[in-house]
């Protein structure tokens, strides 16, 4: 029976190595995302890359020691903080003292000293380099990095990743995020609105404002009140102009959900899951948060990388994406987390000043078009984590979280998330609000058509164009013996008419 690879066939011909090999040769659990083998023959290519996995050329051979297999992750894989944190803690102080002294200069050999510095929060003993060349910890052409990095002069590494041992994304530099960032959308926005009256964009942000509370409560399967969703808005409507604080998460935490008699305001002190319950009120979860004990560092390392990311300019999407992710992994509150994750999309937006002040995206609109793929996106991070987990039932059908895991919060690739959110960004640019503004303008049209025609109140008009959309292009025999008796035959088929020309081609969200 052929060797197997965290629960995988390998390919045939093929071996372990580099991460894959080292989480066999200590026995880990830790979930890998992206596999690597090494061909027992010549390849046609250097490597050959399939869904999941890479396959490497016979010529990658390397001697079986995890120092070396450590060496290829390093150099040849993407780079996975919580796989290499919990291999580097397989590694002793002397075992690494050893390797990194044969020759410390190495890029090699710096960037495992740093990493094993940085991960493990420790300091070997080993003298700083002298004065040299400095090199960079990640591949500018591979990843996203900081705009300015963080000079070690220890190890002559420049720190570019883009959070801190406490809490640090990873982004792959795709195809997709390079040209959704050479867009230039933020110049796209500014064509649009100055295509139109100030007066017709205030009256779109307004619409788009409740569109967007109504579809945030949706999307977690709510149905409340106008009032609620229009007090919702109102924060929303307010997002980036306070700093992102655990006391502005609590303000937030306490407007959203109003009654607190049954759900505590602000950090939890349970633990929380996501999924169901047997008959017997066991939890079946589908996603376990951070354990309620390790959330004010998580909170606060979270709060301190927002800062960084301010600082450091990184492209604006990409910070929202970090933060507003990051905070429903860890899912710091007892409920509504969904919603406080998606105004952290707007917050960072705003703060960032990615769009001009006054004007919200409808982003939960546009997600809740795509739920399931916005519920792939979190499945695919949260799911595999899940085997890292150790928890029992309570009696209250919850669950006790009983091994360590705030690692498994620290360190995320949220590169998936980030074209998802970019897309919807370039989607709501592009449709979304073009549309909104489309509408508005056929809108108005028909209605000053419509009082040529007969002469009636604003809101008769509004209701009569509202029926005749809602019925395709026709006002119904009972809207019009109910609401508007008076109108003759003749005027009700020039009105479906006007707005028929009107409205034609013209979406609404």
């Amino acid at each position: 029976m052929r060797q197997t690879s965290q629960h995988n066939i390998l390919p045939k011909e093929a071996h372990l190595i580099g991460y894959l090999w080292l989480i066999n040769h200590f026995e880990l659990t830790v979930p890998l995302r992206e596999y690597s083998y090494i061909s027992e023959k010549r390849l046609t290519a250097p490597r050959l890359e399939e869904e999941g996995y890479t396959i490497f050329d016979a010529q990658y051979k390397i001697d079986q020691t995890p120092y070396a297999h450590l060496e290829f992750a390093i150099k040849h894989e993407m780079v996975d903080l919580l796989v290499l944190k919990s291999i580097l803690e397989r590694f002793s102080q002397s075992e690494m003292v050893e390797h990194i002294v044969s020759n410390p200069k190495r890029i090699l050999n710096k960037k495992i000293w740093f990493y094993y510095e940085f991960l493990l929060d420790t300091t070997l003993p080993i003298e700083d380099l002298p004065a040299g060349k400095y090199d960079d910890l990640l591949n500018e052409k591979k990843y996203i990095t900081r705009n300015q990095p963080l000079k070690s002069k220890r190890h002559k590494i420049n720190n570019n990743l883009l959070g801190t041992a406490s809490l640090c994304p990873i982004i792959l530099r795709t195809k997709k995020l390079e040209q959704y960032m050479k867009a230039h959308l933020k110049t796209d926005i500014s064509s649009i609105i100055n295509k139109v009256s100030k007066s017709l964009m205030r009256r779109a942000s307004s619409f788009l404002l409740l569109a967007d509370s109504k579809a945030s409560f949706e999307i977690e399967g709510e149905r409340v009140t106008r009032n609620r969703v229009e007090r919702w808005g109102k924060i929303i409507n307010e997002a980036g102009k306070k700093a992102l604080s655990l006391e502005e998460i609590e303000r937030l935490h306490g407007i959203l959900l109003e009654d607190s008699r049954f759900v505590k305001i602000g950090l939890r002190e349970d633990e929380v899951f996501l999924g169901d319950r047997d008959r017997e009120n066991i939890p079946i979860p589908e996603f376990i948060g951070a354990r309620s004990k390790d959330l004010k560092p998580l909170l606060e390392a979270w709060i301190e990388l927002d800062n960084m990311l301010t600082k450091d300019g990184v492209d604006p999407v990409l910070h929202a994406v970090i933060m507003a992710f990051s905070f429903v992994y860890i899912h710091p509150l007892e409920d509504g987390n969904g919603r406080i994750h998606r105004y952290l999309l707007h917050h960072i937006l705003a703060q960032r000043a990615f769009y001009p002040k006054g004007l919200i995206f409808p982003l939960s609109s546009v997600i809740l078009e795509e739920i399931e793929n916005y519920r792939e996106v979190l499945v695919a991070h949260s799911s595999p984590l899940m085997s890292m987990i150790e928890w029992e039932p309570t009696p209250k059908g919850n669950v006790k979280i009983v091994n360590d895991t705030a690692d498994l919060y620290r360190f995320f690739n949220v590169t998936e998330s980030c074209e998802f959110i970019y897309r919807l960004v370039e989607k709501t640019i592009k449709e979304t609000l073009p549309n909104e503004l489309n509408y508005l303008q056929a809108f108005d049209g028909a209605s000053v058509a419509i009082y040529n025609i007969v002469p009636m109140p604003d809101n008769m008009i509004k209701m009569l164009i509202g029926f005749v959309l809602q019925n395709d292009g026709k006002l119904s025999k009972k809207k019009k013996e109910k609401y508007f008796e008076l109108l003759r035959e003749d005027e009700v088929k020039e009105i479906e008419l006007i707005i028929g020309e009107h409205f034609e081609g013209v979406k609404k969200l």
